[in-house]
């Protein structure tokens, strides 16, 4: 449903809506934001009637066929920018949890963590200065923090060491 002009107003409501030109009153819509490994995506509808306007699955991802083709275009139109830095943290996230044996400790140092965790923010600022007349956003992003095992790990696995930045894997 396009928008027209899009004000912050209140109809009898503690939430709040938008409304569009003269239109009638529309509740304002409600985003969760995190990444989930390999979704392409870091937004997720947050509300019944969110989830009825915009689907299931990350609302701000583009899913591919097969063979590389478009079968669904995102949701939500965001910025190229946005999209860039969303792209990088969706592909850095899928390298946070341990290669070798997941439920080991991460090999992220904390100042990948601290990176990462900025990084997080920005795309978190930025999606709210784009959408967020039309939507609250909800952050429900873990912050990571260096694991407390992580040293007494790579003790014991000599052939492992900290990650200070994200390789991200590439097929030849």
């Amino acid at each position: 449903m396009p928008l027209g002009r899009v004000f912050h107003i209140t109809c009898g409501t503690s939430r709040p809506v938008v409304r569009s030109g003269n239109g009638p009153c529309m509740e304002k819509g409600v985003l969760r934001f995190f990444f989930d490994y390999g979704a392409g995506g870091c937004l997720w509808a947050g509300d019944a009637a969110t989830l009825y306007r915009l689907g299931v699955g990350p609302v701000d991802a583009t899913l591919f066929d097969l063979k590389g083709r478009i079968s669904k275009p995102p949701c939500l139109a965001l910025s190229q920018m946005v999209r860039s830095l969303r792209d990088q943290l969706d592909s850095e996230h899928s390298c946070y949890l341990n290669p070798l044996y997941q439920p080991d400790p991460s090999l992220w140092s904390q100042s990948l963590c601290d990176r990462f965790n900025t990084d997080v923010e920005r795309l978190l600022l930025l999606l709210r200065q784009e959408i967020g007349d039309n939507f609250h956003i909800v952050d429900e992003q873990t912050r990571y923090v260096e694991d407390a095992d992580l040293n007494e790990y790579l003790a014991k696995n000599p052939s492992l060491s900290k990650m200070n930045e994200v390789v991200i894997p590439t097929v030849l």
